[in-house]
C-alpha cells in the first residue's frame, strides 16, 4: 500500500513494492498524490503480470549515467573512460539497452572510423583509430556486464562480442601500434635551444622537465604530481603515488631512484610556500608546449611520451639490467618494459677484454 506524508502544505506519496526501487513524488493535495500512487502501483503490477522488469526501457544513456554516478563510488571512472562513455552516449544513447544489437555497434563504429560521428556542438568528431575503437567497445561491454545483474537489463546475446569478428574482418578494431620513436641527439639539441630562447615568456621550465623525463622515465602527468614531502634526500629516492596499473592504480605507490641528472633537476627546483609539488605545472600544458616546440622546429612525429622510450633505452645502453631498469621505470614485467626499449645498434659495442698472457 502507498504511504503519504504531509510536508509544509504539500503531500508526498511513497510507493514501495518488493523487487522494485521505491518511487516518490510530491503533490499540492492528498487526492492528487493518491491518484499518482495508485497509478504507479497498478503499472508495476501489470508489468509483473507480463513478466517484465522495471528497467526494461532503460536507454544506453541512462545506463551510462548510472555507471558514472552510482557505480563510480565502488568502481571509479578514469578520465579516459569518461571520455569514451561520452562518445557512446552521443552515438547510442537513445537506444534501449536491452534491444542493443551487434548491428547498432557496427554502425556506431562505422560512424567513428569514418568521421561521421556528430558531437553535441554540431561538429563532426575527427576519425579515430581502430585501437581507440577497441578501448571504447571494451567500456561498452563492461557497462552491459554490470547492468545485467545490477539493473536487470539483459540484452539479446552479447552485441559487442557478436560485432567484434565483423569489425576485425573490416579492420575497424585492432591493437595500438607500438611506437619505437626516440629523439635524435640533434633533435634534443634543437629543443634545448628553443626552450632556452623562449624561457622568458613561459612559466614552465621545459628544459628541466625534458631533462627530468629522460633521466627518470616518467610521464608528464606523473612528473607534475611528484611531491617534496615524498622526497628521501638521504637515499635520493622519490615516491610516485598512484602509479599506472591496469587494475589497481589507486594506492599503488612506488618509490624510484633519482639517478644522475634526475637528482640535479629536482635540487634546482624552487620551493614554493603552500605548494608541495616539485613541478607545480599543468601536465596538459607541458605536453602542449612540447608539441608546439616540435612543430615550430619541424620535428615530426615526436611526443613527450617518447622521452620515456628514450630514458628506458638509455638505461639499458648504460649497462643496467632488467630488474635495475624496472626499478626506475616501475614496470612490473619484461613484456611491458620491452615496449619502451629501442636500443641503437651502435650502443652495443663494448671494449673487448684483453687476452691473458
Amino acid at each position: 500500500m502507498p504511504t503519504y506524508q504531509q510536508r509544509s502544505g504539500s503531500w508526498r506519496a511513497i510507493v514501495r513494492r518488493k523487487g522494485h526501487k521505491p518511487q516518490t513524488r510530491t503533490f499540492p493535495t492528498k487526492s492528487a498524490a493518491k491518484v499518482w500512487a495508485e497509478r504507479v502501483e497498478r503499472e508495476l503490477a501489470e508489468m509483473e503480470a507480463r513478466g517484465g522488469h522495471p528497467n526494461d526501457d532503460l536507454t544506453i544513456a541512462q545506463l551510462i549515467d548510472w555507471r558514472l554516478e552510482e557505480v563510480a563510488s565502488v568502481k571509479p571512472v578514469s578520465k579516459t573512460q569518461a571520455g569514451n562513455m561520452s562518445r557512446l552516449r552521443e552515438s547510442l544513447g537513445d537506444v534501449v539497452a536491452r534491444k542493443l544489437t551487434a548491428n547498432h555497434v557496427i554502425e556506431h563504429v562505422q560512424r567513428r572510423i569514418s568521421g561521421q560521428h556528430m558531437l553535441p556542438n554540431g561538429h563532426l568528431a575527427p576519425p579515430c583509430a581502430p585501437a581507440t575503437i577497441n578501448v571504447e567497445l571494451g567500456y561498452l561491454s563492461e557497462l552491459l556486464k554490470l547492468a545485467k545483474p545490477m539493473k536487470g537489463v539483459a540484452t539479446i546475446g552479447d552485441p559487442v562480442a557478436e560485432a567484434r569478428p565483423v569489425l576485425r574482418l573490416l579492420k575497424m578494431v585492432g591493437k595500438s601500434k607500438r611506437r619505437d620513436r626516440r629523439p635524435t641527439p640533434d633533435e634534443l639539441r634543437r629543443l634545448h635551444a628553443h626552450f632556452a630562447e623562449s624561457a622568458w615568456r613561459s612559466q614552465i621550465p621545459m628544459n628541466d622537465l625534458v631533462e627530468f623525463a629522460i633521466a627518470s622515465a616518467k610521464r608528464e602527468g606523473e612528473i607534475c604530481r611528484l611531491l617534496w614531502s615524498d622526497l628521501d634526500e638521504s637515499n635520493r629516492t622519490l615516491l610516485l603515488r598512484d602509479a599506472k596499473h591496469p587494475r589497481k592504480k589507486a594506492g599503488n605507490h612506488k618509490r624510484f631512484p633519482l639517478l644522475g641528472a634526475a637528482w640535479d633537476v629536482v635540487q634546482r627546483q624552487r620551493r614554493i610556500d603552500g605548494e608541495d609539488r616539485i613541478f607545480p605545472y599543468n601536465s596538459k600544458s607541458v605536453g602542449t608546449s612540447f608539441t608546439r616546440a616540435c612543430k615550430a622546429l619541424g620535428i615530426e612525429d615526436l611526443h613527450f611520451h617518447d622521452l620515456r622510450h628514450e630514458a628506458t633505452s638509455r638505461l639499458f645502453e648504460q649497462g643496467y639490467d632488467i630488474p635495475e631498469v624496472a626499478a626506475v621505470t616501475l614496470h612490473e614485467s619484461w613484456n611491458e618494459l620491452k615496449r619502451y626499449t629501442q636500443l641503437r645498434p651502435e650502443s652495443l659495442h663494448r671494449p673487448m677484454p684483453e687476452a691473458s698472457a
